[in-house]
């Protein structure tokens, strides 16, 4: 869903010149006194099966400095609750956490067997790393350029006996295949995000396709664009966007100057965002359809100004 949130930059930083007629602290007023009237229309999933993403609601301006009507935009995401994959992920940590413990009492061991004769090597092989670095010094300072660099060469960092070394590599490789794992359960989770913009339309802020009528929900128009994005070799995400529109057909939000701009309500755009993947995708739209099928739109409708 990152790649759809980049259509959201921070419109915190909405701007007015110092030419604009408006008074940008009530336009500011405005904006929040707006997005926190949307903020309880966003639905709340649970019911249907879903887990709310941790993130903070989102509420702001949208990025947009040209148009005669201001448009405000909150969101919220939701994860889709999959038992089977929660398990994984649960069984995953404990992996996890079980090599961490291992690998600590084995490096404990280890320090515990060895650590004097260790502290012993090391200060050893300081002493004879000063050593080398004084000749290859005095060499260079000859003019022996090659006698001094061959010295150098002799100068390696310590490291522990090879059996801790061989000890430790396999530790981290399973540290990795863990971490792999992992991310191919990460790329299994499924999210819809909830979108409520004032003053857009489903075509003004459809993503990167289209956003067609195919038939009613509510008893009001449903928009909706799918797409596939190709994440690698062997996956791909499945995306189904829904919207319903409020307001008045035709609606045109025109460019104008900071001065023309209107903080007013004319029409509003609910969207639902959904990433899934190809063989979950056409359930998690019904889904999601059902929690839209739940959104008080009679009385969003009410925010719409004449």
């Amino acid at each position: 869903m990152y790649k759809q949130l980049m259509s959201l930059a921070a419109g915190a930083l909405f701007l007015l010149s110092p030419a604009a007629a408006q008074d940008d602290d009530f336009v500011s007023r405005w904006g929040q006194t707006t997005g926190d009237a949307l903020v309880p229309f966003l639905p709340n999933a649970a019911p249907w099966g879903f887990s709310p993403d941790p993130a903070p609601i989102f509420n702001a301006f949208a990025n947009d400095t040209s148009h005669k009507y201001i448009a405000i935009v909150v969101h919220k995401s939701w994860w889709f609750d999959d038992a089977e994959l929660s398990r994984q992920m649960a069984d995953l940590e404990k992996e996890k956490q079980a090599l961490k413990q291992e690998q600590e009492k084995a490096t404990e061991d280890f320090q515990r067997d060895h650590g004097k004769e260790m502290q012993a090597l090391e200060k050893t092989r300081v002493t004879e790393m000063q050593t080398l670095s004084k000749q290859a010094e005095d060499l260079f300072r000859q003019g022996k350029y090659e006698e001094g660099k061959a010295v150098m060469g002799k100068i390696k960092p310590f490291q522990y006996p090879p059996s801790f070394e061989s000890a430790m590599a396999a530790f981290h490789k399973r540290q990795q295949d863990l971490t792999d794992r992992e991310g191919e359960l990460f790329r299994r989770r499924r999210q819809v995000s909830f979108r409520i913009y004032t003053n857009r339309t489903p075509s003004t802020t459809a993503f990167a396709y289209p956003a067609k009528p195919i038939g009613t929900l509510a008893g009001r128009t449903l928009y909706r664009q799918s797409y596939t994005i190709k994440m690698g070799e062997d996956y791909e995400t499945a995306n189904s966007n829904l919207a319903i529109y409020l307001g008045p057909s035709g609606f045109q939000n025109p460019h104008v100057s900071l001065a023309e701009r209107q903080p007013k309500v004319q029409c509003i755009v609910v969207w639902a965002w959904i990433e899934s993947l190809p063989d979950k995708i056409q359930a998690d739209e019904a889904t999601v359809k059902k929690v839209l099928e739940s959104i008080d739109y009679d009385g969003m409708s009410k925010l719409i100004e004449p």
